[in-house]
């Protein structure tokens, strides 16, 4: 996609017909003397959203106490792995995949 000037030259064009004179940023940014303000009103469901997202970003994304209990049944011996689950395991997620 290329961007230009041209555009932005029509649409100025266009606000000048009708009168309209681009305000100037104040200091901090905001813009004096505009007629109305954007205003973003964000639904319940994503206010909900961002609250579990928010609590997600706490949780360790690694269980260190679940990476060190099999670390030791596998040391030890313990650890068997069924290969039939395993293998119902890469097919239920190669199923999943398909159906998303």
């Amino acid at each position: 996609m290329k961007i230009n000037d041209g555009g932005l030259g029509k649409i100025l064009g266009i606000y000048k017909k009708q009168g309209i004179q681009p305000s100037k940023p104040d200091k901090a940014g905001e813009v004096k003397g505009a007629a109305g303000r954007d205003k973003i009103e964000l639904s319940t469901n994503a206010q909900d959203f961002q609250v579990a997202l928010k609590a997600l970003g706490q949780v360790p994304e690694i269980r260190v106490e679940k990476v060190e209990e099999l670390k030791a049944k596998i040391t030890s011996g313990q650890y068997n792995v069924d290969a039939g689950e395993v293998a119902d395991s890469i097919l239920d997620g190669l199923f999943l995949d398909k159906r998303v």
